[in-house]
């Protein structure tokens, strides 16, 4: 399978190389903007492509995604030095580092080294 990243900034933007991947982006959006009637006809329109298991696995991802990034906020954790310049390339190519949620910035890259050196 060949997957791509455009379809992680909106279901607009294709389908990622994910089967199914525009109606998961779709699910997901609605899950984040959070219009019940939107999300919804999101999972029923999943359930009705790819049956109830990736729906609820999708789900399932999309809840455990934001529990993760909500206690690493919240305790301040920052990205490791490995993992910031290994993810460079992916968060440019969808467009992540504009994102005002965006922790560890270059700034907090150097203080981190700098502790550790």
């Amino acid at each position: 399978m060949d997957v791509s990243y455009e379809a992680v900034n909106g279901s607009d933007a294709g389908d990622g190389g994910v089967p199914h991947g525009a109606l998961l982006a779709r699910l997901a959006e609605t899950m984040w903007e959070g219009d019940r009637e939107a999300t919804a006809a999101a999972r029923a329109a999943v359930v009705d492509a790819a049956g109830a298991d990736v729906m609820v696995d999708a789900v399932a991802v999309s809840a455990n995604f934001h529990m993760m990034t909500r206690v690493a906020d919240g305790t301040g954790t920052p990205l490791d030095p490995g993992t910031y310049d290994m993810s460079a390339p992916v968060r440019e190519a969808c467009d992540l580092n504009g994102f005002v949620s965006r922790r560890d910035p270059q700034g907090d890259r150097q203080t981190a080294q700098g502790a550790s050196s």
